[in-house]
């Protein structure tokens, strides 16, 4: 719905969140050939710069760049520039949030932030974005449908498997494994079957999920 608004009024501040590999970046790509336009990618490694005044200008650079090419702007990683003000530790912290709000307000464009981590988004910054958009895990009917797509695409038929497939063991997982899955396979063509599938995208699941830092230790005890 907000794509399709965007073809008759091409000016909107977005800001994508939730956690990696549900698609994004992604959806800003589509966004682009959808409208026809250029976009324009900003990550924290292009702006962010080791003399002091040096991010801000290439923050402003990439709105003004962006502004002459009529393209989209996409800055991934926004949070690094967005950061809560009220813990900022040094003044060029401060800064660099400060311009990339003023050139948000003065951005006539399509601009869109993507985040994995919305809740360290400063509380102004949310209330200059038109849309907050969250972008979820897939659910298992979801997870159905996209391994009936990974199948198709690489010429697979899952008709009479068995033991069937139980989706619901997919709950949580993203487009990003699949997409993870799809090069592996590429690499091991003895996983190409259904169940080999199955069980390499679990373990693509079960590798984000496993708790960090608290796991099973490896080496000397």
């Amino acid at each position: 719905e907000v794509a399709a608004a965007l073809t008759t009024s091409p000016s909107a501040r977005l800001c994508l969140y939730g956690p990696p590999g549900p698609g994004k970046t992604q959806w800003a790509c589509e966004l682009a050939q959808r409208l026809s336009r250029p976009l324009l990618v900003r990550r924290a490694s292009d702006l962010l710069d080791k003399y002091v005044g040096g991010t801000e200008a290439r923050i402003r650079a990439a709105f003004e760049q962006a502004q002459t090419d009529g393209a989209i702007l996409l800055i991934d990683e926004a949070d690094s520039f967005l950061q809560a003000r009220d813990g900022s530790g040094a003044h060029w912290e401060t800064s660099m949030v400060n311009e990339m709000l003023t050139a948000m307000e003065a951005f006539d464009g399509i601009f869109v932030a993507s985040t994995n981590l919305q809740d360290r988004l400063d509380a102004a910054s949310a209330r200059r974005f038109d849309f907050k958009v969250k972008f979820s895990p897939l659910d298992a009917a979801q997870a159905r449908q996209l391994f009936r797509d990974l199948l198709d695409l690489l010429g697979l038929s899952n008709e009479g498997s068995q033991p069937p497939l139980a989706f619901d063991a997919l709950v949580g997982a993203t487009p990003g494994d699949f997409a993870n899955v799809a090069r592996q396979v590429r690499l091991a063509p003895s996983k190409r079957n259904p169940h080999s599938l199955f069980q390499l995208l679990r373990k693509e699941l079960d590798f984000r999920q496993a708790p960090q830092g608290g796991g099973r230790r490896i080496g000397f005890v």
